[in-house]
């Protein structure tokens, strides 16, 4: 099929706020048939458009668009099994940051990777692993926690992190494991309720990393406290690893509690969508 001319996208565009519901289906299809081109062609006809009543159409128009797309994206990514957790990572973040270009995060993981791998000693044993990804994370490069607004949805976002240096309990945990497994250290993630913390697979004993809090190790006995004290039933799931898929899963959890907090219901319910979307396509 060959690329539609502006004509006929123009006369498309004309029948957005047609009320015929097939003529909109076919509209839809249509659109979504063109993926990114049509984005960009939408976004262009509202530059250009006076009327703000289609303005407003378009706008819509353009973040169904963009929430369709990242929908078939992460769900193409959960069905080959979610391997690359920075991937993932980075299409939640386009839910909010459609520009963001994969290759320009991709680097800066990489580059962080490069400097602890270059700080690291051969056969270092394991808590000395950790205390140079401290150093270089926490005390060179100055990642921090964001105390003052954790739950402002934007800590949950691979971009925000990675600009501005800090970010919720989930996303620095990711960027950590992240940087980690790239080194090849046996490291996992481990959600909690309300918490998540990293998993250190050592064959002489098991540890435990709470990256918000400056990456401090911690033995099984001391997570069994503090399941008690939050009083939590420790179940299995509490002590090992889960999988990437579900840590993704729960970052959208996280979104649309952190978007029902501030009010914005239209955007935690986009997101309640998506979810529902790649369970039940799954």
């Amino acid at each position: 099929m060959g690329t539609m001319s502006d004509r006929q996208f123009k006369a498309l565009v004309g029948l957005l706020d047609d009320e015929d519901p097939y003529v909109h289906q076919q509209v839809w299809s249509e659109l979504l048939a063109m993926g990114e081109e049509g984005v960009k062609r939408l976004e262009a006809e509202w530059e250009f458009s006076q009327d703000t009543g289609m303005q407003s159409i378009l706008e819509n128009t353009i973040h169904r668009l963009q929430m369709q797309e990242v929908t078939t994206k992460l769900l193409a990514w959960r069905k080959g099994g979610g391997k690359s957790l920075l991937k993932g990572w980075f299409l939640v973040s386009k839910i909010q940051f459609p520009d963001l270009e994969f290759e320009f995060y991709r680097n800066e993981v990489n580059r962080l990777v490069n400097k602890v791998w270059l700080e690291l000693e051969i056969g270092a044993l394991p808590f000395d692993q950790i205390k140079v990804l401290n150093y270089i994370i926490f005390r060179k490069e100055k990642y921090r926690s964001n105390n003052k607004n954790p739950q402002q949805p934007v800590n949950n976002f691979l971009n925000y992190l990675i600009e501005q240096k800090k970010g919720n309990v989930i996303s620095l945990s990711m960027l950590y494991m992240i940087i980690a497994q790239q080194l090849d250290l046996p490291v996992g993630g481990v959600l909690l309720p309300g918490y998540f913390i990293l998993y250190y697979h050592d064959r002489k004993g098991p540890f435990y990393i709470d990256v918000y809090n400056g990456g401090k190790t911690f033995n099984r006995e001391r997570l069994e406290n503090y399941l008690k004290q939050v009083k939590v039933e420790p179940k299995p799931a509490y002590f090992k690893p889960t999988s990437n898929i579900y840590i993704i899963l729960s970052l959208l959890r996280n979104l649309t509690l952190d978007f029902n907090r501030i009010g914005k219901k239209e955007r935690a319910e986009d997101i309640k969508t998506l979810l529902e979307e790649i369970d039940i396509n799954f």
